[in-house]
């Protein structure tokens, strides 16, 4: 698989599958927004996010109630084909309020242009990851980027993942700089996706990172305060009984597992359905745990060494998604820094060909859950999220990178044949005491 790999196919094939992505969300919310009745509304993430912002002012008691979403949407919007269900945290309606002003196309437009901004800033700050890569390669990684298919989902969709993508971006850049306190003030925005940020004070904790857990645990108690002032205790209750509850294990955790990228998905889908409550409930509960704890003795492992920042925190960003309950398609977005530091730090065959695996099983996924949809267990299996395996062969080279890096092998090499110094960014230890 790796010779299929060549320089040629890496310029041509994302430039396709890039050209492909901006005219399929063009054409798509061009025909949902003349006739939402048909495929639904433009955007039908973003309109969870919208309709938050909207109830919090119009009716905050009710805000997680699906049916009073679903009449506020209706209202709204006319006849839209389904509910988009607003299970984020109440501050994530707080932040949506004023979009959720204008009315609904125009904010999704907006929406739009601000993730996509978002997007381009994040792939060109790769550069503090992989300065060698993004020097001679800068628009083979962009174009690559764009050609993902979480990029697609992120931007069709109109989901947040690119906001997530940037706090961890510029949370790793801020404690690769010793800016401590301001990288605990910038992760806990991630507080946005609590499941994509929830190992964050641990591992600061474990690298003895105190300045860095105070202002993060200071942040999101700020935040929790600013949650329970806009719905009440009551209604923070409200929004965990909504993730808790049998309607959110059916439709999403279960029936969304297709779209999803984590192994506690790929464990999912592999299943019987009649299993699959039971499983869904305890994977929730324990995945992130046994994912904390690899992680936490694979640091303590290492302690012993001087570890570089970039390679902690990469590592635990690696963890966080692949052990993530709840990792759609176009969470994915988290992988990007994951997999241009691998290709800087550890290029191996190993890494080239489960990039293209996951890029090429990511791809594929519409395809084979309409494949699989007239089939039961096992043949339905083929609907399983198969990307999880090359993602957690990446996931397992992220870990291996908390070993001492040796600048003459691999890339270190080739980075000192053009100037650059093979060490890098981060080179540094991460507890925050020094």
């Amino acid at each position: 698989m790796d010779s299929l790999i060549t320089e040629e196919r890496l310029r041509i094939y994302p430039i396709v599958f890039a050209v492909a992505t901006v005219l399929g969300v063009a054409i798509t919310s061009l025909s949902r927004i003349a006739d939402p009745t048909v495929q639904g509304a433009f955007l039908p993430d973003y309109l969870a996010h919208w309709t938050g912002g909207g109830l919090l002012f119009a009716d905050p008691s009710n805000l997680y109630d699906p049916e009073r979403q679903f009449a506020f949407e209706q209202r709204e919007l006319g006849a839209v084909t389904a509910l988009s269900w607003f299970v984020s945290p109440p501050i994530v309606a707080a932040l949506y309020a004023p979009l959720g002003m204008l009315p609904y196309n125009l904010s999704g437009i907006l929406w739009l242009i601000v993730s996509a901004s978002l997007l381009v800033c994040c792939t060109l700050s790769l550069k503090s990851l992989a300065p060698g890569l993004m020097l001679r390669k800068r628009t083979v990684v962009v174009i690559a980027v764009l050609a993902s298919p979480p990029v697609f989902e992120l931007l069709g969709g109109g989901q947040d993942s690119a906001f997530i993508l940037a706090v961890w971006l510029a949370g790793i850049q801020l404690l690769n700089g010793q800016h401590n306190v301001w990288a605990g003030v910038v992760l806990a925005l991630g507080i946005a996706k609590p499941q994509l940020v929830v190992l964050v004070p641990l591992v600061l904790l474990a690298t003895r990172n105190f300045r860095a857990l105070t202002s993060f645990v200071a942040v999101c108690g700020l935040l929790l305060g600013i949650q329970v002032g806009l719905i009440g205790v009551d209604g923070i209750f409200r929004w965990v009984s909504a993730l808790s509850s049998p309607l959110y294990m059916e439709e999403v955790q279960q029936g969304q597992s297709w779209k999803m990228v984590g192994l506690p998905s790929l464990i999912q889908g592999l299943i019987p359905e009649y299993l699959g409550g039971w499983v869904a409930s305890t994977l929730m509960s324990i995945s992130l745990p046994v994912g904390a704890g690899v992680l936490l003795f694979r640091l303590h492992r290492a302690s012993k060494q001087l570890l570089d920042t970039n390679a902690v925190w990469i590592a635990t960003l690696a963890t966080t998604a692949i052990f993530s309950p709840h990792l759609a398609t176009y969470d994915a977005v988290l992988f990007i820094p994951i997999i241009v530091f691998l290709l800087e730090r550890r290029p191996s065959r190993r890494i080239r060909v489960s990039t293209v695996a996951a890029f090429g099983l990511l791809w594929a996924v519409p395809v084979l859950h309409v494949a699989a949809a007239p089939l039961s267990w096992p043949m339905g299996l083929i609907d399983a999220p198969w990307s999880a395996i090359p993602l957690t062969v990446i996931w397992l080279e992220s870990l291996r990178t908390l070993q001492p890096h040796d600048p003459g092998k691999a890339t270190g090499t080739a980075l000192v044949a053009e100037g650059i110094p093979a060490s890098g960014p981060g080179q540094h230890s991460v507890s925050g005491n020094h």
